[in-house]
């Protein structure tokens, strides 16, 4: 009879013994496969990222290549110079992002067109200064008996440096757009009547100007009344523009240009200057006008 019983309880743990081997063999072919997986994910991770870096790399060089072509051009012209100095300067900073290699590709590819438009147009007004120069040379040499004419080569020359310059300067003054100016009561809700402004929001886009210098601007306000007065600041200070012209503003800000486009706000507050009517609103940057627009109060 305990025979019997010592037959079947080793019965019992031989199946239960080759269970756990099946279940254990089981585990380890999950594991297996598990691993397997996990090491071919690595492994195409290694060849993105390898992908990724060479591409970065690329645009990296090129972004290099094209700042040793900014810096071989040849010009005695001072805007032209620092235009492209500037776009040497760019390049660095851009070459300085720390980010992944994703974000690097996407804002490297953003930028070379932006980049090589920029150094072709540079190398075109050289090349013409430089053609206009040598041409002008040579009438001097053959006009060198004559006096009058040399000065009037040179007079041109002149101006036309002189025209280089200036389009050169108009290129870098930055605009805005979308200008809206509404009345807020002391809620800060939208109102346009007049008994309940607590104050003006003027709000704006800065455009993207890839040829203007980045960094610190300041914006005026300018807000001309129903009755062509402007609404003036508690100092009744004033800047003055490009032409010489002193202008008293509204209120001012200072913004961080950074050759995006830029969202901006100015409040201005009422102090019981608004009366009904349509207002003037004028945005001016660096001595330019570079926007406008009109809003109207009830």
């Amino acid at each position: 009879m305990e025979s019997n019983k010592e037959v079947s309880k080793s019965k019992t743990n031989k199946g239960i013994v080759v269970l756990l081997v099946i279940i254990i063999m089981v585990l380890g072919a999950v594991l297996g496969v598990l691993f397997s997986r996990l090491k071919d994910q690595e492994r195409e991770k290694i060849e993105i990222q390898e992908v990724l870096e060479g591409q970065k790399q690329r645009l990296e060089d090129e972004l290099i290549a094209l700042q040793v072509d900014f810096g071989k051009l040849e010009t005695n012209n001072d805007s032209l110079k620092t235009l492209a100095s500037s776009q040497q300067e760019r390049i660095t900073r851009l070459l300085a992002i720390n980010a992944d290699n994703a974000f690097k590709i996407r804002t490297y590819q953003k930028e070379l067109e932006t980049l090589r438009t920029i150094l072709v147009d540079l190398y075109y007004r050289v090349d013409s200064i430089n053609q206009l120069a040598e041409r002008l040379k040579k009438e001097k040499d053959v006009l060198s008996r004559d006096l009058a004419a040399e000065r009037s080569q040179t007079a041109r020359l002149t101006e036309t440096t002189q025209q280089l310059t200036t389009t050169v300067q108009r290129a870098q003054i930055l605009s805005v757009a979308d200008i809206k100016t509404i009345g807020l009561n002391n809620k800060g809700n939208e109102t346009p009547r007049v008994r309940n402004v607590d104050k003006l929001q003027t709000s704006f886009t800065v455009r993207e100007n890839s040829v203007a210098a980045a960094g610190d601007r300041i914006f005026y306000l300018v807000i001309i009344k129903p009755d062509k007065k402007a609404m003036t600041n508690k100092n009744n200070a004033y800047f003055t523009t490009h032409e010489g012209e002193e202008i008293v503003y509204t209120d001012r800000r200072t913004i961080e240009y950074n050759n995006v486009d830029l969202e901006a706000r100015i409040f201005s507050d009422n102090q019981g200057r608004l009366t009904e009517g349509r207002y003037d609103v004028r945005i001016y940057c660096d001595g330019y006008l570079v926007g406008s627009s009109k809003f109207e109060l009830r």
